[in-house]
């Protein structure tokens, strides 16, 4: 839609999709059309509109339409079934997934919060130990069924360890399950539901499972099946500002009797059944945020073009044009870290475990980079913005919930934070810069690793030196102060005397910092690996050198922080070297 120049290489190709696109083009420029199951997709909802989509909206309307066209078409279990269990040939292709989760939420991100949620309910079975269960949960998905993943609650949210659920010894290798699960996707419409709950002993359930006791529980992980089970009670709809039309819920289960085969997993098992599947899951909703972006730039481009103010077309507005112009190279930036980190997602094993980094800022960055770019839009087009009848007052509500559900911003900036050390000091050049599946330099596949894959200690993930990405940008106007600006910083939090781990204010703020430094390094290795024109990929740095120091500012103003550390933070702060001559490049490159 924006791009200008176009090519049928597999690096040209990689590098135009790695731009803002029309997803609905048929184009042949547009790969992800290369998918069955994109073009299923695009059909149902060009046939529904948009009108009886917003319709939907309104009304807060359960899709079921939808249901049957994607059970009759195979689509979940095109892009789901791993290749062990599936009956139809499919496997888990990474990027697939990826652009189908994008395409999906271009078209809507109500309608694909059920494919979310239910990769959430499978994929905690395929990580767990019950093999009977996994053949079953596939099999479910091949028969066009959803899944739902039980795990908040409502007084804990994601506080995971406060779990209140249980799960009781009941003898002869049977349980009984009691508790109630809250802001749980698919509740009234799931086949199965993965539910994490507290272990106790007879004992403790007739004390009535709470307390100390129920605490410090070991964690199981049971499979339900709501429609066949007389224990279950919906206790009805959440209404929520975004995907409305999904099925947001709570449920109640008392006194359900689990036999042996319903675990899923326990103890650890369970714990790192949980937590494999929420890394992944979180680090998939970042494509759901570009397509939102995409489709709503889009919108919002067309009106600015049509709409005239003061004899002009208003994009032609110089603060109007800035605007655009930032938007496009913020959601540039978005989809060249997540496709770089993807590449990470794929290739993860045992020895290289650096994909748990990746999936932390991409939660934490990717999806709160759309909110920027919905802002930037926003700005430019005002009341049109709010106007009932669009995507884009649709896309205002629903990118919003992605930063803080499934797994809260906050918790991902905590979790970056412990990958500091090892980030920056004794880099292993051992560890490979993968190959790039947007560029293709290799094939995408299921990696079957993904679904065996142990919690361990961030201290113990190696990386490569974080200078290797920049080597061939080092003389860029962008990256120049970029560069100077990770060096302070990483002088500042390498020394514990600096750090107060115990101020949760001051460690945020650092997160966000190290964050956006980690968000710089991929964006460098894809922008090298695709062959990004120089001029913008100088310019998306300038935008990053703002953003740090607008965070550095906002570090060194926490209350507390000593005189030293102050000054020595205020020398991240750089002003961007912002080019004429690039940012006229940029504006021709983007067809603006």
């Amino acid at each position: 839609m924006f791009v200008r120049e176009s090519s049928t290489s597999s690096k040209r190709k990689g590098r135009d999709s790695v731009y803002p696109l029309d997803l609905s083009s048929r184009s042949a420029e547009n790969p992800y059309m290369e998918d069955s199951a994109v073009r299923a997709l695009f059909e149902f909802f060009e046939d529904k509109g948009l009108a009886a989509l917003k319709d939907e909206d309104r009304l807060e309307q359960w899709y079921d339409d939808w249901i049957v066209y994607q059970r009759r078409h195979g689509l979940y279990a095109a892009v789901l079934s791993p290749k062990q269990y599936s009956s139809r040939g499919s496997a888990f292709d990474l990027l697939r997934y990826s652009r189908f989760l994008e395409s999906f939420a271009y078209c809507s991100p109500a309608h694909g919060y059920s494919l979310q949620v239910s990769f959430l309910g499978i994929f905690s079975v395929l990580m767990g130990t019950n093999t009977k269960l996994k053949q079953e949960v596939v099999t479910a998905l091949e028969t066009g069924e959803l899944m739902a993943f039980g795990v908040s609650e409502k007084d804990h949210g994601s506080d995971l360890l406060a779990n209140e659920f249980t799960i009781a010894e009941s003898g002869a290798g049977t349980f009984m399950a009691n508790g109630t699960k809250y802001y749980i996707g698919n509740t009234d419409a799931a086949s199965m539901i993965s539910i994490l709950g507290r272990k106790i002993s007879h004992k403790d359930s007739r004390d009535g499972g709470s307390g100390g006791h129920a605490n410090r529980a070991p964690f199981m992980l049971i499979a339900l099946r709501p429609k066949q089970t007389a224990a279950f009670r919906s206790l009805g709809k959440i209404r929520t500002l975004g995907v409305r039309a999904a099925n947001v819920g709570s449920f109640e289960l008392k006194n359900h009797l689990i036999p042996a085969g319903d675990v899923i997993a326990e103890g650890r098992a369970a714990w790192d059944a949980v937590f494999g599947t929420i890394t992944l899951g979180k680090f998939f909703l970042g494509f759901g945020s570009i397509g939102i972006c995409e489709h709503a730039l889009q919108e919002a481009v067309t009106h600015l073009r049509k709409r005239r103010l003061y004899g002009k077309a208003v994009i032609e507005m110089r603060h109007i044009h800035a605007n655009v112009l930032r938007a496009c190279l913020r959601l540039t930036a978005m989809k060249l870290y997540a496709y770089r980190a993807l590449d990470y997602v794929h290739t993860a094993s045992p020895s290289d475990r650096r994909y748990l980094l990746f999936c932390a800022v991409q939660k934490a960055k990717v999806s709160t980079e759309g909110l920027k770019v919905m802002a930037l839009l926003q700005e430019c087009i005002g009341a049109k913005g709010f106007e009932s009848g669009g995507y884009f007052e649709m896309a205002l509500r629903d990118i919003q919930l992605i930063p803080s559900l499934e797994g809260s911003m906050h918790i991902n900036l905590g979790l970056a934070t412990q990958f500091i050390p090892r980030y920056f000091d004794r880099p292993d050049a051992a560890l490979e810069q993968p190959l790039s599946l947007m560029g293709g330099e290799t094939t995408s596949r299921e990696n079957s690793y993904l679904m065996e894959a142990r919690a361990g200690s961030p201290h113990a993930v190696g990386f490569r030196s974080f200078s290797d990405a920049y080597r061939p940008l080092a003389s860029l106007n962008g990256t120049v102060p970029f560069l100077r600006q990770i060096e302070v910083f990483r002088e500042i939090a390498t020394k514990s005397e600096n750090v107060d781990r115990s101020d949760l204010q001051f460690e945020m703020a650092l997160g966000q910092c190290f964050a956006t430094i980690v968000y710089g390094q991929l964006i460098a290795e894809n922008a090298v690996r695709l062959e990004l024109p120089e001029a913008i990929t100088s310019s998306i740095f300038a935008v990053l050198v703002e953003d740090l120091s607008t965070l550095a500012l906002r570090l060194a103003a926490i209350p507390g922080v000593n005189n030293s550390v102050r000054d020595s933070i205020s020398r991240m702060i750089e002003v961007p070297n912002v080019n004429a001559e690039e940012w006229d490049f940029v504006s021709r490159h983007f067809a603006l």
